[in-house]
């Protein structure tokens, strides 16, 4: 079975993030079952590590819900509103004068 398909594997992608590899480090890391043997490890073992690895992975997958919220909401939007605005470029109306 490929690490790739395990719960832990995207906490374990923010831990590897933090380590500033190298773009070749990194995407052997990424490959690894060693490595990523050794975070769970850590990670199941060491309440302070998983706590720290927990509170930034809180902060990401928090800001990829609030990104799809702001992206389903913006298109039932566009649903709603049906077809495209237009503006009369002829308009005498100046939309910046405040």
């Amino acid at each position: 079975m490929s690490i790739q398909n395990e719960e832990l594997y995207p906490k374990y992608l923010l831990y590897l993030e933090s380590k500033k590899l190298t773009i070749g480090g990194f995407a052997l890391s990424k490959m690894s079952a060693d490595l990523f043997n050794e975070f769970i490890f850590r990670y199941e073992n060491n309440p302070t590590f998983q706590e720290k690895i927990n509170n930034q992975y809180k902060y990401i997958d928090r800001q990829e819900k609030i990104e799809e919220i702001v992206q389903d909401d913006f298109d039932l939007f566009i649903e709603e509103l049906g077809e495209e605005v237009k503006v009369d470029k002829n308009s005498d109306e100046d939309f910046f004068d405040f």
